[in-house]
């Protein structure tokens, strides 16, 4: 059943090169439950046939708005790029290879209308492989205490699967553009300093983490960016403020890839392994990164989310 919400949502999804799996997710949102929400697609100079793609499926809806980007600007300068163009009073993400759950939009709103002091919220989530088809349960963490205990730690949500207010989103000044990688956990962690932030345990996004995807292609600058992102959290507890305006970020990413480049591989070869099912080369990776000091930081705290996301 369609229902009807005076709330206007602003579903922004960027993409490039993604024509294998864009016109999934654009489906995925014409399917939703919720009928008062827009599109935004921001084609990021696509090489292949995305755009194309897009434009069909926008023809036939005007509630999807497409723009195209003159140059390659990236993943989330892209999406501030949307989020200019958004009308509603509720902005959503969702990547370009990922999907919603029919039931997605009116669950999110209806939790941020009952639940004023909270600014955003998630969701659990599907791991897709390349097919599509749900290989687990990615589980997540409603519990505030949790949140705020665990949030420095970790990013406790599912890009794809969050949902905020759009004044708390423009207010920290939405995607930080240094952050190439794990810019949304960087949001996340200035939006939590501020406000409430919460996930609902539903499993409402599909999230893709095959080997071709762009999780496991950049796995390692996922790490060392979340490992700055951590830092300038600490900076801004202690100061107030961070040095972001003023880090080179070429040399810190250097810095932090000398120092843990061992954690780093273990990290990467666990995920292979448990992902994307390489478990041979896994394997390799992990023993590498044991033999040059390291312990899977990132992989242990993300089990110890699985259970606390049942609990």
């Amino acid at each position: 059943m369609i229902k009807e919400r005076n709330n206007l949502v602003s579903v922004i999804l960027c993409a490039y090169n993604a024509e294998h799996y864009i016109a999934d997710s654009i489906r995925s949102i014409l399917a939703q439950t919720l009928e008062n929400w827009e599109l935004i697609i921001v084609d990021d100079c696509s090489t292949d046939s995305t755009y194309r793609i897009a434009q069909q499926l926008s023809d036939k809806d005007p509630r999807i708005r497409l723009l195209h980007n003159e140059e390659n600007a990236g993943a989330y300068l892209s999406a501030n790029i949307g989020l200019k163009h958004a009308k509603g009073e509720f902005v959503a993400r969702l990547d370009a290879d990922d999907i919603s759950e029919p039931f997605r939009l009116e669950k999110q709103v209806d939790f941020l209308n009952a639940h004023p002091d909270i600014v955003l919220v998630g969701s659990g989530g599907y791991q897709l492989d390349d097919s599509g088809k749900r290989v687990r349960k990615i589980n997540a963490i409603s519990r505030d205490w949790i949140i705020k205990r665990l949030m420095t730690r970790l990013n406790l949500f599912i890009h794809s699967s969050i949902l905020a207010r759009r004044n708390a989103f423009e207010d920290v000044g939405g995607y930080r553009e240094k952050f190439i990688y794990v810019a949304d956990y960087d949001l996340c962690l200035r939006l939590s300093e501020k406000h409430r932030i919460s996930n609902i345990p539903d499993h409402l996004t599909g999230w893709r983490t095959s080997a071709s995807s762009i999780t496991m292609k950049n796995h390692i600058m996922q790490r060392i960016c979340a490992d700055i992102a951590r830092e300038f959290a600490l900076e801004r507890k202690q100061k107030g403020y961070d040095s972001y305006a003023s880090t080179n970020f070429d040399e810190k990413i250097q810095e932090m890839l000398k120092g843990n480049y061992g954690r780093y591989l273990c990290d990467y070869g666990i995920y292979k392994a448990f992902f994307c099912k390489q478990y041979r080369d896994g394997i390799v990776e992990l023993l590498k990164g044991i033999g040059r000091g390291g312990i899977p930081h990132n992989a242990i705290m993300r089990g110890i989310v699985q259970v606390l996301g049942k609990i």
